[in-house]
């Protein structure tokens, strides 16, 4: 295990993902609801197709098929999405453009749409940062989003549950606030 205070948070776990890595993500206040709005997040790369069926096989314990939701930078979101509009609680599916399908094809569904999450550097400062440093390394605006929790399980709240569900799962970097642990 490899533990460190990172100094630019979201570009180092930006990093992370672009390379390969699934990261459990506990940042701010616990969410309320049944949708992972970026501060109890399980994020992973949303270019990579085999991402989707890892993700379920070795991270939530389900079946491969189950889909992802892609978080996106508000201001991309009509370039991604067909009739889209800002969606920040994800509760809202749109057709993921034709041409963006390939580009996207972890968090695209079986029907090429999306339930999607707009992600406002005003409401998540710290979540848009991490998207907008995806972009800058990949020029894509979209992360793959899950809850942070296992199958039957609810949503980590504390550190501790972040950390119990880091190292029964897949999961390949845990980040608690400013900390990022990595599994070596």
């Amino acid at each position: 295990l490899i533990a460190t205070k990172s100094g630019n948070l979201a570009k180092e776990v930006a990093g992370c993902i672009a390379s390969g890595s699934i990261v459990g993500w506990l940042n701010g206040s616990v969410e309320f609801g049944d949708r992972a709005l970026g501060c109890r997040s399980i994020l992973a790369d949303p270019r990579r197709e085999e991402m989707k069926a890892l993700v379920n096989a070795t991270v939530k314990y389900r079946e491969g098929f189950r889909p992802f939701a892609p978080s996106i930078l508000a201001e991309y979101v009509h370039q991604y999405f067909d009739g889209a509009s800002e969606t920040p609680f994800m509760e809202k599916v749109f057709k993921v453009k034709m041409e963006k399908r390939p580009l996207i094809p972890a968090v695209t569904h079986v029907d090429g749409s999306g339930r999607l999450q707009t992600v406002s550097k005003v409401t998540n400062p710290l979540y848009w940062d991490l998207i907008d440093e995806f972009r800058k390394l990949t020029g894509i605006p979209v992360i793959l989003n899950t809850s942070f929790n296992l199958k039957g399980e609810p949503v980590v709240c504390s550190p501790t549950d972040a950390i119990r569900t880091f190292f029964s799962s897949g999961l390949d970097v845990l980040v608690l606030g400013p900390y990022i642990l990595k599994k070596s």
